[in-house]
């Protein structure tokens, strides 16, 4: 089955069209599905999305480009290229990853800043330190999500500041931050992919 991509959601910096070359199915409903882009101008290229299946049998998009996907029960956990808030000039489509879960077919929320501001003020130190000016956590990379007897390790980096690290976190703190996050969050609308999903704001307040 082949489908003629929009540019707003996939490949958004090339026309062309794509056929799904891949569909593995996590359970629940989810659905891991790749897409290959067929262009007469560029190689040709795969990109990795997260869907939701409806009992109806339609597709929900989550996220249009996806690195890594761990599930759990009715949530799934994944890191997804978001849009820089501030992109640099000469890349005005540029993305970063980061960490989301989701329950669909609820919207996805971004816990990246909430998993490392929590972990600073449990462990202190540099990150603590780092993580005092709200608009250094816009700028946190989660680069790596894997899972070892229940337990989370993330992989991050933070730009401008140089700072990488890894943090491990088990379920338990990650469903909490999403109960945070669902109750205090705003809902967003991805610059690049057009993609409605829901952030905590941070204030200068609170990262005292």
């Amino acid at each position: 089955m082949v489908y003629c991509l929009s540019v707003t959601i996939f490949f958004t910096s090339l026309t062309g069209c794509g056929s799904i070359s891949r569909v593995e199915s996590l359970g629940g409903g989810y659905e891991v599905v790749a897409y290959t882009r067929h262009s007469f101008s560029e190689p040709e290229a795969t990109q990795i999305t997260l869907q939701y299946r409806k009992p109806s049998g339609g597709r929900i998009m989550i996220w249009p480009e996806t690195l890594g996907v761990i599930e759990t029960n009715d949530a799934v956990l994944f890191i997804g290229y978001k849009a820089y808030d501030q992109p640099p000039s000469d890349e005005p489509r540029a993305t970063r990853p980061r960490l989301f879960i989701v329950q669909a077919p609820n919207l996805p929320l971004d816990i990246s800043e909430e998993i490392l501001w929590r972990q600073a003020k449990q462990s202190g130190g540099d990150l603590a330190i780092v993580l005092k000016k709200p608009s250094v956590l816009k700028k946190v990379n989660i680069h790596h999500v894997g899972e070892t007897n229940n337990i989370l390790e993330l992989r991050f980096e933070i730009e401008d500041v140089r700072l990488n690290g890894v943090i491990h976190v088990d379920w338990h703190q990650i469903l909490d931050v999403m109960r945070e996050v669902k109750e205090k969050g705003v809902v967003r609308k991805d610059r690049v992919w057009g993609t409605s999903y829901i952030e905590k704001e941070f204030k200068p307040q609170e990262n005292k």
